[in-house]
This record gives C-alpha cells, structure tokens and sequence, in this order.
C-alpha cells in the first residue's frame, strides 16, 4: 500500500476491522460519521474558536466565563443547533488572597490561598513541620478512602499513629492539599496550614471534600481551616529557619464562598428517532486565569466537534447532549452535579454513557490513556490504537473532573494526553501561565479526533458498544480483592457466587446481541450495568454525591481497613462489622438487580 494513503483511511480500514471483532459489529456508519466528523474539525476552527475561548479569564460566575458561554452559544445557534443556558444559584468560593509573614523576621513570602478554604485575619501560631502530605494518616496515593472513613466517623487516627502534636500550631507540609488532608489537620488540632509546592510555582486549587452545592446531609464537611500555599523556595527557608529553633509564623487568608450565579450551556443535537437513547458529553467552561489548556481547547473541541455532528445528524442513532460545565473548579464540579439534580430521571431513563474531556490539546504531549468504565474500556483502546497504533493504559476514573453521574450508574469515559515529565510536564496547570501559546493545534485536532471517534461508535453503532462481561469480570476481581482485605470479618462467598453466574448470564447475552439493534435494546444493556456501577464507584446512595476522595472499588467496603488495624473489641471495630454487613447486602441486591435485567434481556433478545 503506498505510504501516500490519506491516514483518515487507515483509520476507517483499522476500524471497520476493529468493529468487526467486537460483540456488536456495526455496519460502515460508524466508520463513515468518524471520517466526515474528522473532516468537519479542522485546525483553522480549532485555532479561532480557542482563542476566542482563551481571550477572557474565566473563575465561574464572572463575567469573563459569560463572554465565553455567550460565544459558545452564539456560534451554536448560527448553525441552527438548539442551546439552552440555565441560571442557577450556586454555592461557590472563590480565593482572595494570603499572606504568611514569620514573627520577628524580615522575610518576604508570596502566598495565594484555596477555594474553600477558612478566611483568617492574623492569625499567629508555633509552625510544625509535619513533612509531607503524604506522610498524614489515610493520606498515602491511593488510600483516600481511609481518610474518608476518619472524616466521616468524625475523627481519629489509625491505631499506633505517631503524630506531631498540632494543637494550636500552624502545620507545614510539601505537596498539594487536594481535598482531604486540610479536613486531617483539623482533625489533628492544627489551627492553619501551610502548604509548599514541590516546585517554585503556585497552582489554584479546592480543598473541600464536599461534591457539588451542598446539601443538609454534607455542609458540615465544608472546611474552616485557614490554608496558605507557597513556593518550594519559601518552604526551604522556613524549613532552615526552624532548624535554628522555634518558629511563629502570621497568616492572613481571604475566601469569599457563598451563592453566586451560574449559567450553564446545553446543545441538543437529536437522532432521527425521537425515542433514542442519550449520550452526554461535557467539560468545564470555568478556568483558572485564561485557562488555555485547562480547559479553553477543550471547550473549542467540544464545540466544533457539536457542530460537525449536527451537520451529521441523519446518521445518529443516538442523540448527544453537550454541555459546558461551570463551577467546576470554585465549586467543586458544581455544573456537573446541578445537570444531574436536575435531570436525574431523563437521564435514568434515556442517558446511556458520559463522555467527560479535560485537558487536551497540550503542546507536545505524547502520552495518551483512558480513565473509564470497564464497559467502556475497549472502545477507549481502539480508538488510540487504530488512529495512533499506540496501545493506552486504561484506569479505573478517580473521583475528579466532573464525573457527576455515578449515582445515575452511567459507563463514563475519558481519553486523556499529556507531556511526558522530561518534556516538561503540565507545569502550567492552575496557573496564568497556561496561556494560548500552551495549546499545539495539531495536538488538539488529534485529540479531538478520539474523542470524534469514540462519540462516534457510541452515536451510531447497530449497538450500544458496551461491554458487559467487562464490567461483571471487574466486578469479580473487586469482590476477590476485598475479600481478600476483610479476611475472616465477612464471608463474601454468596457474592461471588452471585456474580460467577451474572457472568455466565451476560456472556449468553453478549453472544445473543443482534446485529442491527434499537432503542429498546440499548437501554436494555444499560439497565444491567447500571447497579453494577453503582456498589463499583458509589459508597452510598445513587441520589446523594459521595466525597470528592479517590477509592479503590466497591468503596462501600473501605471499612474493611478498620477490621485490619483496630482492636476487635473496640467500639470502631464493630461498627465496622455492622457497616460490612450492610454494604454486603447493599452488593447482593444490586446483583440481584443486574441478573434480573440480564435474564429479562436474554427472554426478550436472544
């Protein structure tokens, strides 16, 4: 074949080749959507609409963020494509300014302080250095959800901690905050903190574990604690003045957090059938300064991306909805968790699949990878693979970037491209560096082309191209692994059996899918998947948002961690059992549900 050969048909033959092997074969339309798509998204209308995005600073509720909704809505309705904003009242919180001074020295610290942070006029405390963030109980990459469980139980420390003694004293400590350990320091009586970047730079950040607006039922965790953020530079000289002795250190933080007003854009682009499923799609609008590649470039591809669909729409067999998320960052992915409020039973009822992009379009990125559902994990392969022939690593999403939609128990997916760290890394991230000259546009119209591709295969295929056995299989290894964790505290074997014959189940349905499907069938399958994602990403109930902490899944049974490390005959032990036990119930129904659907499905289908 000669080098010459346009690349979008390489693409097209690799992925009707791809499409062929997979459950449900699709005919050529989702190859011919993809390549049309992939025509309409040029780098000309990359280019104007990002900086007509970059062009304006955008913290949500500004008026910056509104010029750009505006021209986002602008250009949609100039295409004929329907759009709706909604205005909304919004709990948000916006960072002011801090100041850190050390008492009796003339040194000069430049400071910004958090969203969701406690405001503070002087307040004078003994500085502690406790080390690192990650050297705070529950606090390690990747065990979040043990924090989860100290904050939730209202406080403690894992049995035999050794902790710096904090009453009264302003905590310093390198790393990020995130959203949890400002809610662990309190807790350990620290009256402040301040926080070092590991590099000489300050990045914009939220510290509240809240998730959206609150409600009654989580207001209580919205944090108080002062927190200031400084350079790695600052913290190496305050680090050297209290290897001389005892250091008392002034912070001033300022927060503004109440109600501020919020506008969401929404564009609808309908499939021929007016019965068909929905897939959303949605990123934030709001950013941090101009926001060039967090997320302006996004914002750009999602739009021209809604236009090359609406132009392509007799195709779909599936509607979208598109929609930029505001307060995603000032109000802790509050655009997100309002849509869901809102439309909750629309969505339970028609939604089939969130696609959530964040972040692409990096100049001289070269590192792809997928966070997404195990149903949805192959797609996301293929998809990098046959337009890129490189073979991503996909993960299970993190408690981030505006998946709002787990309660709803929909399959999410999200393909993400970054700089390698020798190339740089995202330094400007959260930053006002990250100005346009950050975006590469040939970057951004590859990534755009995934995700192009992938809404593609979702829009238009026969089938929902969703995996079953994936996710059951997934299922199964979480339920092996905590059983593995809560040893003899409770017999999971009833759940496993349970799930060995869901799998038999959906394997027969799989091999049972028609080749040309509908509506009906489609959401057929979500309806099997559907509990299943909720006892995998949700702690608790499908109508509430969990905390804004990474878990590992089936996060309900993170009190299995108690039953390792507390005494037996503790208080906090047996309330752990207790809590096991009904999370144990929580799964069984839910595979229960799932088996029930499936075997429905095989009566009807095969």
């Amino acid at each position: 074949m000669p080098n010459a050969l346009p690349r979008f048909f390489l693409f097209f033959v690799a992925l009707s080749f791809c499409w062929a092997c997979s459950p449900a074969a699709p005919d050529s339309t989702v190859g011919e959507l993809a390549a049309a798509v992939r025509e309409h998204v040029t780098l000309e209308g990359l280019e104007e609409q990002t900086a007509a995005i970059v062009e304006h600073e955008r913290p949500s509720g500004s008026a910056g963020e509104s010029a750009a909704i505006d021209h986002i809505v602008e250009t949609l309705r100039s295409d004929g494509i329907p759009v709706q904003v909604y205005e909304y009242q919004a709990y948000a919180s916006d960072p002011v300014s801090a100041t850190v001074e050390v008492v009796g020295v003339d040194l000069a610290i430049e400071a910004i302080t958090y969203s969701f942070s406690g405001s503070a006029e002087r307040l004078d405390g003994r500085l502690v250095d406790v080390g690192t963030v990650g050297d705070l109980p529950g606090l390690e990459p990747g065990t979040g959800e043990r924090l989860a469980l100290i904050v939730e139980a209202g406080g403690g420390t894992p049995e035999g901690g050794q902790l710096p003694d904090l009453s009264g004293a302003i905590a310093l400590l390198d790393g990020n905050p995130g959203s949890a350990s400002v809610d662990q320091l309190a807790l350990m009586g620290a009256v402040g903190a301040i926080f070092v970047n590991r590099e000489d730079r300050l990045n914009d950040l939220i510290v509240t574990t809240t998730w959206g607006t609150p409600s009654l039922r989580n207001y209580h965790r919205l944090p108080t604690l002062p927190a200031a953020h400084v350079r790695k530079s600052a913290g190496e000289s305050l680090r050297e003045l209290l290897q001389r002795g005892a250091v008392r250190v002034r912070v001033t933080t300022e927060v503004r957090t109440g109600w501020k007003t919020h506008r969401l854009a929404v564009a609808r682009i309908d499939a021929p059938d007016p019965d068909a499923p929905v897939v959303v799609f949605g990123g934030h609008i709001d950013a941090w300064y101009h926001g060039a590649c967090d997320e302006g470039a996004s914002n750009a591809a999602m739009l021209e991306l809604a236009r090359a669909f609406y132009q392509q729409r007799e195709r779909l067999r599936r509607s979208l909805v598109v929609a930029w998320w505001p307060g995603h960052s000032n109000a802790r992915y509050g655009g997100s968790t309002w849509y869901a409020d809102h439309f909750f039973d629309e969505l339970r009822r028609r939604a089939v699949a969130y696609v959530n992009v964040d972040g692409i379009g990096q100049r001289d990125s070269q590192r792809f990878s997928a966070s997404v559902s195990s149903s949805l994990a192959a797609l996301a392969q293929r998809v990098v693979l046959d337009a890129e022939g490189v073979e991503i690593r996909v993960r299970r999403p993190g408690r981030n970037s505006d998946q709002s939609f787990n309660g709803i128990g929909l399959p999410l997916l999200q393909l993400n491209s970054s700089r390698r760290a020798e190339d740089g890394g995202y330094w400007f991230w959260h930053t006002p560096d990250d100005t346009l000259d950050k975006v590469g546009f040939e970057e951004l119209k590859r990534d755009a082309g995934f995700y192009g591709d992938a809404l593609a295969a979702l829009l238009a295929a026969p089938v929902l191209p969703v995996d079953l056995v994936a996710e059951v299989e997934a299922l199964g290894e979480a339920i092996a692994r905590r059983q593995e964790e809560v040893g003899n505290g409770l017999d999971l074997a009833e759940a496993r059996a349970r799930q060995g014959d869901l799998l038999e189940i959906v394997r027969d349905a799989q091999r049972s899918l028609p080749s040309r499907g509908s509506a009906a069938i489609d959401l057929a399958l979500v309806r099997i998947l559907r509990p299943l994602h909720r006892v995998l990403y949700s702690p608790s109930s499908a109508h509430h948002p969990d905390p804004g902490l990474d878990s590992r899944p089936l996060p309900g049974f993170s009190p299995a961690q108690v039953l390792a490390s507390d005494d037996p005959g503790s208080d906090r032990y047996r309330f752990a059992e207790v809590t096991l036990l009904r999370e144990r119930n929580r799964l069984l129904e839910a595979l229960d549900e799932a088996t029930a659907e499936a075997r429905r499905f095989l009566r009807r289908y095969s």
